[in-house]
């Protein structure tokens, strides 16, 4: 029997959500069959979702039914989804799915995420960061960590989905002795208009990656973070400095390898050529590396990439599937 669920919040990471597990359905050990949203109508998130520019339902005839959001697949498949706006008090199927799915960045505190704790509902996975969370699992990196006493669970964030596994990995097999990222990160269209030049932010990574990995702390780890007026996939630029030397050549066949058949396979993903960052939107990888840019300099490893970090439910939906398995 699949597990159900419940999403809180259909924003960017509420819409991916909802289009990665349609397309997965089959394959998905858990249903999404109610949706709820503090601010959008159900006739404004149906047209979010048939004229979202990015995020493509075309694959599925959409339509409204009361109350419901029912999704027909072309082979004959039905999703009905129970759709409600009301303040997270007011949530009418609270204690209802085996998962709560928040999603509204409203609720990351582990205190605001306790009263949906409640009924059948036995886990909440935060698709944010928080602070205080039972646990933080992050897929590939800790998600094995993952107990039935962990009811509170944060999926960490996008650029923390995106650096972890991959640093741990270099630092068991190299040795990392300081690191730094720099992030390029889009914004919703409808802030541009109130957001039309760089700003410069912080990251959670920056305090995320210190807490979690043991060989970066404050003084030998930078996030330098900028949000800019852009709609599009983000960039992710890594680097490390490799205490063991390794040529450029041996680095790229371990990477191939560890992403192919490895720790990391489905997670990273290695291009050839640099054709800009488009071509990676709804990416199912946490970052995709370009294979030409990477560089060994002086004893650093530069690994520049893209990351579509509003798709980052790729690896909120693997953490999800292994918590159920589990």
């Amino acid at each position: 029997m699949k597990k159900s669920s419940g999403i809180n919040g259909f924003g960017r990471f509420g819409l991916h959500l909802l289009k990665y597990w349609l397309d997965r359905n089959n394959e998905a050990n858990f249903t999404i069959e109610y949706i709820n949203d503090d601010s959008l109508s159900i006739y404004q998130a149906y047209e979010i979702i048939v004229k979202d520019e990015y995020v493509i339902f075309n694959k599925y005839k959409i339509k409204i039914n009361g109350g419901e959001l029912i999704f027909l697949e072309p082979d004959g498949g039905i999703h009905t989804i129970q759709y409600s706006n009301e303040s997270k008090n007011e949530i009418p199927w609270l204690g209802k799915p085996d998962l709560f799915f928040e999603c509204s960045g409203k609720n990351s505190a582990k205190s605001d995420c306790n009263e949906f704790l409640q009924g059948n509902t036995k886990t909440v996975i935060i698709s944010a960061t928080s602070w205080d969370p039972d646990i933080t699992l992050v897929y590939g990196f800790n998600h094995e960590e993952y107990k039935s006493s962990h009811k509170v669970i944060s999926y960490g964030s996008c650029t923390v989905n995106a650096y972890l596994p991959l640093a741990n990995y270099l630092h068991s097999k190299y040795g990392v002795e300081d690191s730094d990222v720099n992030v390029i990160h889009n914004i919703q269209k409808y802030r541009l208009e109130e957001n039309n030049t760089l700003i410069r932010k912080f990251c959670t990574l920056e305090k995320s990656a210190t807490n979690m990995l043991s060989f970066v702390n404050d003084e030998n780890f930078v996030v330098n973070y900028t949000v800019v007026p852009y709609t599009g996939v983000s960039m992710i630029d890594f680097r490390f400095r490799l205490k063991n030397k390794v040529t450029i050549k041996s680095l790229l066949s371990d990477l191939e390898h560890e992403f192919s058949e490895g720790s990391l396979k489905n997670i990273y993903s290695l291009s050839e050529v640099d054709i800009g960052p488009e071509v990676y939107n709804c990416t199912t990888y946490s970052t995709v590396f370009i294979k030409e840019n990477v560089k060994i300099v002086n004893g650093n490893l530069y690994l520049p990439g893209y990351f579509d970090n509003e798709n980052s439910v790729n690896r909120y939906f693997d953490l999800t599937q292994h918590i159920i398995r589990s």
